[in-house]
């Protein structure tokens, strides 16, 4: 089994290639063995997990974490977002009046100078707001905080460290609309205006020739419906399972706002990956690959959509309201704009995407004009498949049956995904003391370092889209058949643009298909941005980077100057010393001459050396050298104006439409004034005595 190589889950839209190549344990074991941790975050786990073996999950003792007015609720926002908060307070208001009203003295909300500052850390955040180590304290800071803003704003990082001792969720969507909608579909759920038959459907894909779904639909999807279907038939719970052939995209497209869809769904398969010059990155990245892809044997070149389902698949007409949602799939709630695999396996950071951003699909899901999900979880990265081939699989698949036990018993979605959380920090633990055995002489069993190093990775990445405080709107009343929808929702003020969006460009054909010019437009609060935006406005990040270039650039030509200018200055200072030391030769040896001449009354002395310093005079005066170095640094000084002038001309750019007819023009105007200074250095050179070419 050593030698045997390991499938991970993703597929490459671009290619139908995986992601990641297959891989030997070796493989992962040495990745593992190169891994640095971070000490301080390693050492807060530590403590988090020994806390959480000795006592249970969540806040300190005595706080229900399914009473608001106990566990406490808070919504945070970034400090960059400050001119577009009171805009998204306004769409959320139904939803914040709601939970202020059940939080009581313990709701929240981080704005202004409490809200999360730029490059701040979880541990900075909470020292902010008096909060140390150890369980929550619900009266300094709330167990459910939900974070309102994209991730280049308030980054996945800050989420994974405030997750593991907080219920932390996120919302992030591009108009105001979506944000109303959100808000009034968890307040419909929550005030019992919304009762769904307790009803599970798990949805494992197995593709042809694909170890990697073959392996989730086997050892995950299937036995996880099985033990959760004995479980809660007590408890009234429907559980229904879609493998193998059955789980194409039509199966899915009901299971998802169609006649089918449960209050819970449950799936496993590829995420849809991207490159990070494709197109359709921001849009399909995080789809879910269903069983309509022939395999990775019989089909070798780019996916069409048919084989995924993607955010714009979810029609205007799906009934989605109160559904809470779980994807085990690569990129499923979002990606990060560094590779963090990469990061580990090359030592080196790499760029997967333009910028973080959360993926279409759940954003879709909560967001829906008709009511949208309540709340979907899923992997911001990668989906680590393997984790339950290694021996300890037992206990990491006891993980999903206690997150979805908690979560048809009533829990909200933040208190039971706290198991994943005590996943990530008890591994984390194991892999550190592992590491550290290895490294002291310990045998290395790469099965089992392959094991624990994935495991750990797949307990991290799970994220909430979503407020972490809503919970199953389920019940034993009579429904409908026909689910209930919200009416669309009215949205007061202007907009508000952000900067982190596709770049322009031609949508695809099924975008054509779902943006209809007849369709109303909503109150946009992340337009696509025009043409003639700012780079500042379009990417800060890049824009400072662009910043720091042309910084770079002219600090550089200073230096460059300066070390020329010192180059040329020794040989003028020398040249000058010898004028004077020459001259002084000249007219001692006249002063000589003529002394002699007088004391000897012989003229030979006086023609000798009185003709040695007219032949030194005119040797030197007639090459003139300093003439030559002062041409050479009016030159040089020339070179400097033109340099200066392209930097400048490039610093001023702000029209992205004409950014690269601007940056062709002033780099053929410098080569030109550049062509032109050595054509009149060459033509003055070679007028110089002593430098022309025979």
């Amino acid at each position: 089994m050593s030698a045997e190589e390991l499938f991970f889950n993703g597929i490459n839209g671009a290619t139908g290639t995986y992601l990641l190549p297959p891989l030997s344990p070796q493989d992962l074991s040495q990745i593992a063995r190169g891994e640095i941790l971070d000490e301080s975050h390693l050492q807060e786990l530590k403590s988090w997990y020994e806390r959480t073996t000795q006592k249970h999950f969540g806040p300190k003792e005595g706080v229900d974490p399914k009473k608001l007015d106990e566990s406490g609720w808070g919504v945070l926002f970034a400090f960059e977002d400050q001119d577009r908060v009171p805009a998204i307070q306004d769409a959320l208001k139904e939803l914040l009046d709601l939970r202020k009203q059940q939080a009581g003295e313990r709701y929240r909300e981080y704005t202004g100078s409490d809200a999360y500052r730029p490059g701040e850390s979880k541990t900075e955040f909470l020292a902010r707001h008096g909060v140390g180590p150890g369980p929550v304290d619900p009266d300094k800071v709330p167990y459910y905080l939900l974070i309102v803003g994209n991730p280049e704003k308030i980054p996945y990082r800050f989420q994974y460290q405030l997750d593991v001792q907080y219920a932390a969720g996120r919302i992030c969507f591009e108009t105001l609309e979506e944000y109303a909608q959100y808000a009034r579909s968890v307040v419909m759920a929550e005030t019992g205006k919304l009762t769904l038959p307790r009803r599970a459907t798990f949805f494992g894909v197995q593709n042809l020739d694909d170890p990697a779904t073959k392996l989730s639909a086997n050892e995950l999807v299937a036995p996880l419906a099985e033990r959760m279907g004995e479980d809660q038939e007590k408890g009234g719970w429907r559980v229904e399972t879609v493998l193998g052939s059955d789980a194409k995209r039509a199966r899915l497209e009901k299971l998802m706002g169609g006649e089918e869809t449960p209050a819970l769904l449950f799936t496993a398969s590829h995420g849809m990956g991207f490159p990070i010059e494709d197109s359709r990155q921001l849009q399909h990245q995080g789809a879910l690959l269903c069983g309509d892809w022939p395999g990775p044997m019989s089909w070798r070149k780019g996916i069409p959509e048919e084989f995924y389902l993607a955010a714009h698949h979810l029609g205007d007409d799906a009934r989605l309201l109160g559904m809470l949602s779980f994807h085990f799939a690569c990129y499923g709630a979002g990606t990060p704009r560094m590779d963090d695999f990469a990061h580990q396996a090359l030592k080196q950071p790499v760029a997967i995407a333009p910028h973080a951003f959360v993926a279409k699909l759940p954003q879709r899901l909560l967001g829906h004009p008709k009511g949208g999900a309540l709340a979907v979880v899923g992997h911001v990265e990668r989906a680590w498949g393997y984790s339950f081939r290694w021996k300890r699989a037992g206990a990491q698949l006891a993980v999903f049956e206690a997150t979805l036990k908690r979560l048809m018993e009533g829990h909200p979605v933040g208190s039971a995904v706290e198991y994943f959380n005590g996943r990530y920090a008890e591994l984390s633990t194991v892999l550190s003391t592992e590491l550290e055995d290895i490294k002291f002489g310990k045998k290395v069993n790469d099965l089992e370092l392959a094991g624990i190093w994935t495991a750990n990775n797949d307990a991290r990445s799970y994220v909430i889209v979503g407020d972490p405080a809503v919970r199953l709107p389920v019940g034993d009343q009579a429904v409908s058949k026909e689910r209930s929808v919200i009416q669309p929702v009215a949205v007061r003020g202007p907009a508000a643009a952000a900067p982190e969006t596709r770049p322009p460009s031609e949508p695809q054909p099924a975008e054509r298909a779902a943006t209809s010019n007849d369709a109303p437009k909503p109150t946009s609060f992340m337009p696509q941005p025009q043409p003639d935006m700012t780079l500042a406005a379009m990417d800060p990040e890049l824009y400072k980077a662009w910043q720091r270039h042309i910084i770079a650039g002219f600090e550089h030509n200073e230096e460059m100057f300066k070390r020329v200018l010192e180059a040329f200055m020794k040989p003028y200072q020398s040249t000058v010393w010898m004028y004077r030391l020459l001259f002084a030769v000249g007219v001692g040896s006249f002063v000589f001459a003529a002394a002699m001449s007088a004391i000897t009354k012989e003229s030979t002395f006086g023609l000798i050396f009185g003709g040695l310093g007219v032949i030194a005079f005119l040797s030197y005066f007639i090459s003139r050298p300093l003439q030559a170095l002062e041409q050479n640094l009016q030159f040089i000084t020339w070179l400097g104006v033109v340099y200066n002038t392209y930097w400048t001309r490039l610093a001023s750019m702000k029209d992205q439409a004409a950014v690269q007819k601007d940056l062709q023009e002033a780099t053929r105007d410098a080569t030109s004034e550049i062509e032109k200074i050595i054509a009149r250095h060459a033509e003055v050179s070679g007028k110089r005595p002593g430098l022309t070419e025979k």
